[in-house]
């Protein structure tokens, strides 16, 4: 009796947009780690909490790179042991970038990297702070990393309360997002500085500094592969909410092909 509730809430959360004819579970790559984030609680927030929503079987690849309870800068130019194959994400049917490595700087590595999404099209996630990794390997203002996410960050504002507005409504990966979002606590506005023409903002948050409305959530289509990506996700209240869980679901299911209309 106890399974009534849990599909009843399915039911509730995804209406008649989802899963059709009941696929096996996704296979996903959970890659987690750097500096400045709480990871170790966050890795375990983000799987139970899709687990609940969506059909999925996660592997979860967290290096801690942490001296003395500190971030240093070996955390932020270091490469995660996920990357040490060629074929990093052979068998999975999405990797979840949510790792925070922003001074790597070696562009082959960052070849290695992207190839198993821009060339063998495995759909990708980009949450927070992914979105600022592998930024010192960019050349000029593209890079391969930019290109799956159709975006460039390089900073974000001081932690704030956000409010996050729909811009797309009717797209498939905001269904049941409310009209306006506050996050429970103090988040990060990366300020997305450029935007490819294959992207398409789905929802943002006000910039006081910039004074205009700037991206929190996107998603890309880039040749044979799709991307999500929000911004959002700094600290743990915002990773746990219910509109965060929901919104990075539709956003695993959009990006794999299993999100209907």
């Amino acid at each position: 009796m106890q399974m009534l509730p849990r599909l009843l809430a399915l039911l509730l959360l995804f209406g008649s947009t989802v899963i059709a004819d009941t696929p096996k579970p996704l296979r996903a790559l959970l890659i987690a780690g750097g500096c400045c984030h709480d990871y170790e609680n966050q890795k375990r927030i983000l799987t139970e909490g899709i687990s609940a929503r969506v059909p999925i079987v996660w592997t979860v690849v967290h290096d801690v790179e942490m001296v003395d309870g500190k971030d240093t800068a070996a955390v932020r130019d270091h490469l995660s042991s996920v990357y040490a194959k060629e074929n990093w994400a052979e068998g999975y049917d999405v990797v979840v970038h949510d790792e925070c490595y922003g001074e790597m700087k070696d562009p082959a590595m960052l070849a290695r990297i992207t190839k198993p999404h821009s060339e063998g099209g495995v759909p990708a996630v980009f949450l927070h702070c992914s979105v600022h990794s592998y930024r010192k390997a960019a050349d000029a203002d593209a890079n391969l990393w930019r290109d799956l996410l159709g975006s460039k960050s390089m900073y974000h504002e001081a932690a704030a309360v956000l409010t996050v507005k729909p811009t797309v409504p009717q797209h498939p990966v905001m269904a049941g997002f409310p009209a306006e979002f506050v996050t429970p606590e103090k988040d990060e506005l990366y300020i997305i500085e450029k935007l490819w023409d294959t992207a398409t903002v789905l929802a943002t948050s006000h910039s006081d500094k910039l004074n205009k409305e700037n991206p929190v959530v996107w998603v890309n289509e880039a040749g044979k592969v799709r991307s999500f990506s929000t911004s959002l996700g700094h600290s743990n209240p915002v990773v746990a909410s219910s509109e965060y869980l929901e919104l990075v679901s539709r956003g695993i299911l959009w990006v794999t092909g299993r999100l209907q209309k």
